[in-house]
Order: structure tokens, then C-alpha cells, then sequence
């Protein structure tokens, strides 16, 4: 494990205890070199790393985001995220177009 990370055991809002309830072998570290909470997995024989809290504090939200971002959850995000990448595309075309026309009416 890194020097860089302080073991989480107890905080005020019992997140670390909390997240065991969405997997067991979670486990919550503070990375003194990003300032950032990070998840991880128990154990030494392997990369541990799961994600880093996109929150400075370590509260309610990071369940949330440990929720949302496990592995079983991953055809949904990426849905979302083509889905989200598609709305972006179709604007990006419809600016285009009225700023062609703009041009061309002027």
C-alpha cells in the first residue's frame, strides 16, 4: 500500500462502516497527496484501487457514487454517457448549422 494513504476507520458519519454494507471488502483511505478519499479493496496480493470520491468531504454522497459506480452497474453508465454524448452531438450540429446560416443570410 502507498504512503500516501491514511486508513479510514472511523469518521463522523460512519461512512467508512457504511460502505461495507454495498461490498464487504470496501475499505476507505484518505490520499494525502490528491487530498481525496479513495475506495479500495481489502487485500495486498493485488491493485486495490477502486475509485476516488469525486467529493472533498467523505459523506452520504460517496455511498451514493459507490453505488452507482460498481461493476454491475457499468452497461447503465455507459449508456448515459452515450446517450448524453449523442444530445451533445445533435447541439453541436444544430449551432453549426444556424451559425452557417447566420453567415450565408447576413
Amino acid at each position: 500500500m502507498s504512503k500516501n494513504l491514511i486508513l479510514i476507520k472511523d469518521d463522523c458519519y460512519f461512512i467508512s462502516e457504511r460502505i461495507k454494507t454495498i461490498d464487504k471488502e470496501y475499505i476507505v483511505f484518505f490520499n494525502t497527496d490528491t487530498k481525496r478519499y479513495e475506495v479500495h479493496l481489502e487485500g495486498e496480493d493485488r491493485n486495490t484501487y477502486c475509485f476516488t470520491s469525486p467529493y472533498e468531504e467523505l459523506d452520504e454522497r460517496t455511498l451514493f457514487w459507490a453505488i452507482k459506480t460498481r461493476r454491475e452497474n457499468s452497461d447503465k453508465i455507459i449508456a448515459e454517457i452515450e446517450k448524453n454524448n449523442q444530445e451533445i452531438y445533435e447541439k453541436n450540429i444544430k449551432d453549426q448549422v444556424n451559425q452557417l446560416k447566420e453567415v450565408l443570410c447576413s
